[in-house]
C-alpha cells in the first residue's frame, strides 16, 4: 500500500481533464447561464508587454500572454511569497524549495516553461529589474543567477502580465523563454491596509507526527494621494515574519555519522538533520508616482526596498565527526546559515510627446546585497579556540541603465498605420565579493580536522573580486495589419557588451484573424542571453555529497577565469543563443468565452550550467600538489549543453452570473519535455589530471532533462456575489524523474533513478464582507495535505533516513497551510 500522501494513482490525466473541462464550459447549458453584465474574459485586457502599441489586449496579440488581475495576485499572495503566487497563477511556472542548502535558504528562482531562471525576464512597470548578487550553487539548474522574485513587495502588486514567447529582441538579454511584468499600484486616492497569520498543520507520517510550524505574520498598508489632477503618490509598507519548518527524517546514526562514537551511537534514531522552509524577516516599501507637468509632460517615478533576513541549515555534524570540538559540542552541532540581504530599485523617468512621437526617458538603479555567515558552527581546525559564530562572505550587484524610448503611428497606406518603436540603452553592471573573517577560511595547527568553519568556509582575500561592465543596446519594434485580418511585427536588437562582444537578436510574429472571434498566431525568434556579471566572477566552498551520495565532501566552486579552474579545462564563457518558435491559436466560441492553445519550440546552444564536481583519487592527489588540501573537489561553470525544450500551454477562461455573483472559471495546462542535443563533456587538460573524470555526470544530465513535472494543470473558481466570496483552486503537478543515490533502484535510461507520480493540491479561501470596508478571509493551501511521493527508504535514498522527501517536487514538503486576513480599505 502506497504511503497516505503518496500520488501513485493519481486520477484523471491532465489531457482528459482539460477535455472534460472544455465540454462542460462550451455546453449549451452553462452558455446560456451566463449573464448579460458578465465581466468579458480576461482574455480581452489590455496589456504592457508582448507589443509596443498601447491599445493591444491578450485576444489580438501575436504572442501568448497571461494577465492576472488584483483579486486573482492577492489571492495567490497568501502566503506572501510573490513566488510561490506566480507558481498558483500559471501552469508555465514552476517555484521548487531547495532543502539543507545554505544561501538558497535565502534566495530561490523561478522557473519559466522548464527552463532555468535566468533564462526569463522580470520587468517592474515594464522596466527591467536587476538580479541577485548571489549565485544559486544548490538546485537543479546550480549556477544560474535568477531575479530575487521576493524582494519585490507583495503588496504594491497591481496585476501581473507573463508573456510565454521568447523576446530577446524586444527586451534584450535573459527573455528566453520569456517575460514576467509586475504592474505597480496606483490609485490616486484611499488606502487599505491587512493583517494575515498562517501556519502550517501536517501529518507528517516519516515520524509518525502532527505538526503545526512555519506560523506566518504579515501586515500591510498602502495609501494613494492624488498630485494634480490626474497625477498620484501612491506608497506602502509591509513586513512579514515566517517561522521555519521541520521537514527531516530520524537518522541511522550508523549510517550517517563517520565514526559512529558512543556518543553519536546516542543519536540513533533520532531527528538531527534540517529539510524545510527557513526561519525569514522581511520588511517592504514601495512607492509608484506620476506627476503631470506642462506642455504635456509627466514626470514619473517608483521604487521597491526589501530587507531580509533567513536562518537556514546544514548537515548536522556528529559528536565523533573530525569536523567536531568536543569540547565546544559534545552532543555534536547542526550549523545555522544566515542570509542579510538587502535590495534596492529605483527608476525615474520623464515622457511626453514631440512631433507625432511619443517618447519615454528614464533613469534606473538596482542594488543587491548578500552578507553571509553561519552560527552554531566551528573551525575544528582551531580547536577550543575556534569562534561558533562567522562571517562568511559578502556580495554586492548594481546595476544603472539610462533609457530612451519612442514611437510613433505612421501612415504608409496600409488598412492601419504601421506602429513604430525605436529605442537605446547604456546600462553599467558592477559586481563585488568580500572575504570572511580570517578564522572562517583559517586552517589552524589541530592534526585532521578540516580547516575552515564549518557550512563555509569563508571566502578567502585572495579569491575576492571586483569586476564591472558596460552594455550599450539599440532596438527597432514594427508593427501593422497589411490586411483587415492579417497583424505581422518585426523587431531588431543590437546589443554591445564590454565583456563578451556584440549581438544582433531578431522577431518576426504574425496574427491572422479567420473571424474576429477566432484567430492564428505564430512567431520566431532568437534571443542572446550574455553571462551575468556574477557568474564570471562568483566563487564558494559548500558542503555536498559526493558522487554516489554516501559521504559529505567540500567542493569549491571556481569562476572559469580562476587559474586552478583552468587547470581542470575551464575556458571563458560564451553567451548562450537560442532560437524560439510558436504556433498558437485564440478563439473566443462566446462573449465571456474564450480557449488559447499554444504550442513551442525553444532551442539553446552554449547553455551555461555548473559543471559536476570534479573529485576522484587523481583529483585528490593533484590538490595536495597544488596546495589546496582544504577542499576535495572542483566545480566551474562552462558553456556545456545545447539543448531543446518544446511544449503546449492550454488556458481556457469561461465567466458566467451565478447564484446572484459572478463565476469565472478557469483551466490552465502546460506540457512540457526537455532533451539533450549535445553535451561537452571533456578537455585535455581535465583528462591530462584523471582521463576517467567527465564535466557533467550522468545523473547530472538526468536531472537537467527531468527537473521539471512534465505536466502542470490549473483548475480554478471565482465566485463573487455583494457580501460573499469564494475561490478554489486545484493543481496538479505532473509525474517527475530523478536520479537516485540508491545503486539497488531501478534503472531508468541507465541511470539508478525513482519515478515520482503526479500529485495534486487543492486551495480554498472564503471572504466575508463584514462591511464595505472590512474583509475577512479564511482560506488553505494544499488543504487535502499532500505531499510528494516518498523517497525510496533505503539509506543511500534518503540519506540514512534524514531527508524522505525528494526536494525539486514543486509542490514542496510543508504539508497542508491554513491563514486569515483581515483586510481594511478607507
Amino acid at each position: 500500500m502506497p504511503p497516505r500522501h503518496s500520488s501513485a494513482t493519481a486520477p484523471a490525466t491532465p489531457l482528459r481533464t482539460i477535455v472534460l473541462a472544455c465540454a462542460m464550459l462550451s455546453s449549451p447549458a452553462w452558455a446560456q447561464q451566463v449573464s448579460d453584465t458578465a465581466e468579458t474574459a480576461s482574455i480581452d485586457q489590455v496589456t504592457v508587454v508582448g507589443s509596443r502599441v498601447r491599445n493591444r489586449t491578450v485576444f489580438d496579440s501575436t504572442v501568448p500572454i497571461d494577465r492576472f488581475g488584483a483579486r486573482e495576485v492577492s489571492n495567490a499572495l497568501s502566503t506572501g511569497d510573490v513566488g510561490a503566487a506566480l507558481q498558483n497563477l500559471s501552469p508555465s511556472i514552476n517555484f521548487p524549495r531547495i532543502e539543507s542548502s545554505g544561501a538558497s535558504d535565502s534566495v530561490r528562482g523561478i522557473q519559466l516553461r522548464g527552463l532555468a531562471p535566468d533564462q526569463v525576464l522580470v520587468l517592474i512597470n515594464g522596466k527591467r529589474r536587476h538580479t541577485s548578487a548571489v549565485l544559486d550553487t544548490e538546485s537543479s539548474f546550480s549556477g544560474t543567477v535568477p531575479v530575487d522574485i521576493n524582494a519585490i513587495p507583495p503588496g504594491a502588486i497591481d496585476h501581473i502580465e507573463i508573456l510565454r514567447d521568447g523576446a530577446g529582441a524586444q527586451y534584450g538579454s535573459d527573455a528566453v523563454a520569456g517575460v514576467i511584468n509586475i504592474v505597480l499600484k496606483k490609485a490616486r486616492t484611499g488606502g487599505a491596509a491587512s493583517v494575515s497569520y498562517g501556519a502550517n498543520h501536517t501529518k507528517f507520517d516519516p515520524t509518525d507526527q502532527t505538526l503545526t510550524d512555519g506560523q506566518s505574520t504579515i501586515v500591510n498598508a498602502d495609501y494613494g494621494v492624488p498630485l494634480g489632477d490626474a497625477g498620484y503618490f501612491r506608497f506602502g509598507a509591509e513586513t512579514r515574519r515566517r517561522s521555519p519548518t521541520e521537514r527531516a527524517g530520524p537518522s541511522d546514526a550508523g549510517w550517517t555519522s563517520s565514526n559512529f562514537t558512543p556518543a553519536d551511537q546516542a543519536l540513533d534514531g533520532k531527528v538531527v538533520f534540517k529539510s524545510g522552509d527557513s526561519r525569514q524577516h522581511n520588511n517592504y516599501a514601495f512607492y509608484n508616482a506620476l506627476l503631470p507637468l506642462e506642455n504635456g509632460l509627466d514626470a514619473y517615478s517608483f521604487a521597491t526596498v526589501n530587507d531580509r533576513k533567513s536562518d537556514g541549515s546544514a548537515y548536522f555534524r556528529y559528536p565523533g565527526d573530525p569536523s567536531n570540538v568536543p569540547a565546544l559540542y559534545p552532543n555534536g552541532y547542526r550549523p545555522v546559515t544566515h542570509g542579510d540581504k538587502r535590495d534596492v530599485s529605483v527608476v525615474a523617468g520623464l515622457r511626453g510627446t514631440s512631433a507625432s512621437w511619443s517618447w519615454d526617458l528614464s533613469a534606473r538603479h538596482g542594488g543587491d546585497r548578500f552578507d553571509y555567515g553561519v552560527s552554531q558552527s566551528v573551525n575544528a581546525s582551531l580547536g577550543a579556540a575556534s569562534p561558533t559564530r562567522f562571517h562568511l562572505a559578502s556580495f554586492d550587484f548594481r546595476q544603472n541603465a539610462l533609457n530612451l524610448d519612442a514611437t510613433r503611428a505612421i501612415e504608409i497606406g496600409l488598412p492601419a498605420p504601421l506602429s513604430l518603436a525605436v529605442g537605446a540603452e547604456w546600462m553599467r553592471e558592477t559586481y563585488q565579493s568580500s572575504a570572511g573573517d580570517p578564522a572562517s577560511y583559517a586552517a589552524g595547527s589541530m592534526t585532521g580536522a578540516p580547516p575552515g568553519a564549518q557550512a563555509g568556509p569563508g571566502l578567502r582575500p585572495s579569491d575576492t573580486y571586483d569586476g564591472s561592465r558596460q552594455i550599450r543596446s539599440v532596438y527597432l519594434d514594427a508593427e501593422t495589419d497589411l490586411t483587415q485580418r492579417l497583424l505581422v511585427g518585426a523587431a531588431a536588437r543590437y546589443s554591445d557588451y564590454s565583456d563578451f562582444g556584440s549581438a544582433s537578436t531578431g522577431k518576426v510574429s504574425a496574427r491572422y484573424k479567420v473571424s474576429d472571434d477566432f484567430l492564428l498566431r505564430g512567431s520566431l525568434s532568437n534571443s542572446f542571453r550574455a553571462p551575468a556579471l556574477v557568474q564570471t566572477g562568483f566563487r564558494f566552498a559548500t558542503l555536498n555529497f559526493n558522487a554516489d551520495g554516501t559521504a559529505l565532501q567540500t567542493s569549491a566552486l571556481l569562476p572559469a577565469s580562476d587559474s586552478l579552474a583552468r587547470r581542470f579545462g575551464a575556458q571563458d564563457l560564451k553567451p548562450e543563443k537560442s532560437t524560439n518558435l510558436s504556433l498558437g491559436l485564440a478563439w473566443k466560441p462566446a462573449r465571456a468565452t474564450s480557449l488559447t492553445v499554444d504550442a513551442y519550440l525553444i532551442r539553446i546552444r552554449d547553455r551555461i550550467t555548473r559543471s559536476s564536481d570534479l573529485q576522484s583519487d587523481a583529483v585528490t592527489a593533484y590538490l595536495a600538489q597544488q596546495g589546496r588540501s582544504d577542499i576535495d573537489s572542483v566545480a566551474y561553470l562552462a558553456n556545456l549543453l545545447d539543448t531543446r525544450t518544446k511544449g503546449l500551454d492550454v488556458v481556457l477562461n469561461h465567466d458566467l452570473g451565478f447564484a446572484g455573483g459572478k463565476l469565472n472559471l478557469n483551466a490552465a495546462l502546460n506540457l512540457n519535455k526537455t532533451s539533450l542535443d549535445k553535451v561537452r563533456q571533456s578537455s585535455s587538460a581535465l583528462s591530462a589530471i584523471d582521463p576517467e573524470l567527465t564535466l557533467l555526470t550522468q545523473t547530472s544530465l538526468f536531472r537537467i532533462r527531468n527537473a521539471s513535472p512534465n505536466s502542470k494543470l490549473i483548475l480554478g473558481a471565482d465566485w463573487q456575489a455583494a457580501s460573499w466570496g469564494v475561490q478554489a483552486r486545484a493543481t496538479r503537478f505532473g509525474e517527475l524523474k530523478d536520479f537516485s543515490y540508491d545503486s539497488e533502484a531501478p534503472l531508468i535510461d541507465g541511470i539508478a533513478a525513482q519515478r515520482f507520480g503526479a500529485v495534486w493540491s487543492l486551495d480554498l479561501e472564503g471572504q466575508l464582507k463584514l462591511s464595505k470596508q472590512l474583509t475577512l478571509s479564511v482560506g488553505g493551501n494544499n488543504i487535502l495535505d499532500r505531499y510528494p511521493q516518498r523517497v525510496r527508504q533505503t539509506n543511500n535514498a534518503t540519506y540514512g533516513g534524514a531527508l524522505p522527501y525528494n526536494f525539486i517536487n514543486p509542490i514542496g514538503v510543508n504539508g497542508a497551510y491554513f491563514y486569515a486576513k483581515l483586510g481594511y480599505t478607507f
